[in-house]
């Protein structure tokens, strides 16, 4: 399936193991334009942080990214836990299931993060 911004322009949605990320990104121009930030925990994927740069706002990139990086977690068979506002926010007003709250052990690792 190919995904597309609110212009019709195809953008591609990667998972980077090594940052740690999804990333979403202009393939016609080798651009990444945001990512949203993940943490695996067991059996869980805690994800804390999602950005999209200022000179892509408007185009529907943050949901894109993050439709496709909760799909491909529970395709992983791994529980979603959103840290991050904007993830939260998606998972509760799309109604995605297979995910949980986070609790003090998840708040714990992201801040171990910073």
């Amino acid at each position: 399936m190919t995904l597309k911004d609110k212009y019709g322009t195809e953008v591609a949605v990667t998972n980077n193991q090594d940052k740690h990320q999804f990333e979403i990104s202009y393939p016609e121009d080798a651009v990444t334009a945001g990512f949203a930030a993940y943490l695996d925990n067991n059996d869980s994927r805690i994800f804390y942080h999602t950005v999209v740069g200022d000179e892509f706002s408007g185009k529907g990139l943050a949901s894109i990214l993050v439709a496709e990086a909760l799909e491909a977690t529970k395709e992983a068979g791994l529980t979603v836990v959103p840290v991050c506002p904007f993830v939260k926010g998606f998972v509760e007003k799309n109604g995605f299931e297979g995910y949980r709250k986070p609790n003090l052990e998840d708040l714990e690792l992201v801040k171990s993060q910073a």
